[in-house]
This record gives structure tokens, C-alpha cells and sequence, in this order.
């Protein structure tokens, strides 16, 4: 059952690696995390950003 999206940050850019959250937040629509993520990248345009689903 999916719950919701999470924040997370590839150590790697964009080299196959696992990315790693951002932080606990799950956010309730994938909207809601790419927004968030455009936040970040306004600060830290060099952050490699993806929303990943959470499952319960």
C-alpha cells in the first residue's frame, strides 16, 4: 500500500548508486515532494533530487 513520497539525494549525481532521504518527511502526493525539491534546488542547484515512493 503506498502511503506517500520521500525526499531523497544521490550521493552519486546521477551515477547508479542509492540515494539516501533528506529527511523523515513523507509527503502525502509526488507534487508535494517535486515542489519541495524545486525549493532545495533554488539553494543547491547541484543537488541531485528525487521523490521516491514509500510503501507500508
Amino acid at each position: 500500500m503506498l502511503i506517500g513520497f520521500v525526499l531523497l539525494v544521490s550521493a552519486c549525481g546521477h551515477d547508479a548508486c542509492d540515494a539516501l532521504p533528506v529527511s523523515e518527511r513523507i509527503y502525502p502526493t509526488e507534487t508535494a515532494c517535486q515542489t519541495m525539491a524545486e525549493r532545495i534546488r533554488k539553494v543547491r542547484p547541484q543537488a541531485v533530487l528525487m521523490c521516491g515512493e514509500v510503501h507500508r
